[in-house]
């Protein structure tokens, strides 16, 4: 299952409904780059509503907010909530936690002001934008079993390729292609050059092959080519 940013927000926010919830809390505990990403984004609600300057809440805010939030849920019709209480968001990072450490999390005011005050989708930007990048080679690499391998390229490091004990793996680069390039993924079969796809960033992770299949990288133009017009940056035997 395909797990977007903005999936992965809501499931941090609480307000997925229980059985898309459970599909992402599955991707979640199976992929630790998914993982990685959603502890930035828990890490960055909790900066954000550290950041808001201290005030007293008026008498009866809480109230308020909720009935309001109650009456617009209502006006739409059967809907998921859309606000959970502050105990949801430290059960969801107890759950995808598991083998690795909770999420830890200091002391902060509670989050229901905070949504009341910049409104759902501002509270989402807010966790895009704060959120601290993920390392994905880290998590990946730190997975029980897994075996990091340095690659080299003409006197200097290439990127990491992080075999996974799945029978997955992680291919790292340290640079970013050219503008107007992209990196294309290859499969080398029977001597002959089969294309994985291309990816623009840095990073991909390959699923599907037999261990010992033999894979290749090279500089294509966007959108990828039908075969390498490059020498091959790196071939490795996975």
């Amino acid at each position: 299952m395909t797990i977007d940013q903005d999936q992965l927000t809501a499931y941090a926010l609480g307000i997925l409904p229980p059985e898309e919830e459970g599909r992402v809390r599955a991707a979640i505990e199976a992929d630790p780059a998914l993982r990685a990403q959603l502890d930035a984004d828990l890490a960055a609600l909790v900066a954000l509503s550290e950041s808001l300057p201290d005030s007293p809440v008026p008498a009866g805010a809480e109230d308020r907010l909720m009935a309001r939030l109650h009456a617009e849920r209502s006006a739409a019709g059967p809907a998921a909530p859309l606000v959970t209480p502050l105990p949801a968001l430290s059960e969801a990072a107890q759950t995808v936690s598991a083998p690795a450490a909770p999420l830890s999390r200091p002391a902060r005011r509670p989050l229901w002001p905070l949504l009341g005050t910049l409104g759902l989708a501002a509270a989402v930007t807010a966790v895009l934008l704060l959120r601290p990048a993920p390392d994905p080679v880290r998590q990946y690499a730190n997975t029980p079993g897994a075996v990091t391998e340095t690659l080299p390229y003409e006197g200097r490091d290439l990127g990491q390729l992080v075999r996974l004990p799945d029978g997955r793996a992680y291919l790292h680069l340290t640079n970013a292609a050219d503008a107007g390039r992209v990196y294309q993924l290859w499969q080398i079969v029977g001597g002959k050059p089969a294309s994985l796809g291309v990816f623009d960033g840095q990073g991909i992770l390959i699923t599907g092959l037999e261990a010992g299949a033999t894979i290749a990288v090279s500089v294509e133009p966007t959108g990828g080519s039908e075969q390498p017009t490059t020498t091959p940056i790196l071939v490795r035997e996975l």
